[in-house]
């Protein structure tokens, strides 16, 4: 496992001022930060939702850069700006519900995102599910898949499953209800501690293949 940097006070603080001067730094939302985290979210509405649970039940600390509305490109921004600050073994990914319906483009912006997250971290990507009225995602999930497929490194989190399968209610048609998101982020804990070996040992939630692949619910 690699080290992780230790960031004196004042670099750290520095960071986060070059961080709020940088114009477009308003997509950023990086809270909860030890430089020390383990774990690093960044993603959209379905991130923020995770917050009051996903610490504990991995028992390891979490940062966290998620907003609502949030695209795949504003999360690349927002990723770039929070490796500057934390230095974590794992990434999880909850992005895509609001790109547009082009598998091309989103394969593009996947890559771009595993490039930034660099080659020798884990990464954890939740698939989509999404109302009708925000357009196709069939093909999103798709790219998803292959990509995963590609990568000993890329887990995914069968979320569209959950969905499916009446495991989780949306009120909405999109966010689940408290329950629900405490639900997505049992899934997203164990697929952690499964694929990434970070955070409590033990799993029944989820589970995936050594080689990358999707964590579905049981």
């Amino acid at each position: 496992m690699p080290q992780l940097r230790r960031l004196i006070p004042t670099t750290f603080a520095a960071v986060l001022a070059c961080v709020a001067l940088t114009p477009v730094a308003a997509d950023a939302q990086l809270v909860a930060v030890n430089p020390q985290s383990s774990v690093l979210v960044v993603g959209d509405s379905l991130a923020v939702g995770l917050r009051p649970y996903l610490q504990q039940q991995l028992g390891t600390d979490v940062a966290w850069d998620a907003k609502s509305g949030r695209t795949t490109p504003q999360g690349l921004f927002a990723l770039r700006a929070a490796l500057k600050v934390v230095q974590p073994t794992t990434v999880v990914v909850s992005l895509g519900t609001n790109d547009g319906s082009s598998p091309v483009r989103f394969k593009d912006r996947i890559n771009r995102m595993l490039s930034a997250i660099g080659s020798k971290r884990c990464v954890v990507w939740t698939n989509i599910y999404r109302p009708a009225r925000k357009g196709p995602y069939a093909a999103l999930n798709s790219v998803l898949n292959a990509e995963a497929s590609k990568l000993s490194r890329f887990h995914l989190v069968d979320w569209l499953s959950a969905v499916n399968s009446r495991a989780v209610s949306l009120p909405d048609g999109l966010h689940p209800n408290t329950k629900g998101f405490e639900y997505r982020s049992q899934l997203i804990a164990d697929a952690v501690k499964d694929d990434c070996g970070v955070g409590s040992i033990g799993s029944e939630t989820a589970q995936s293949d050594a080689t990358g692949g999707v964590a579905s619910p049981a």
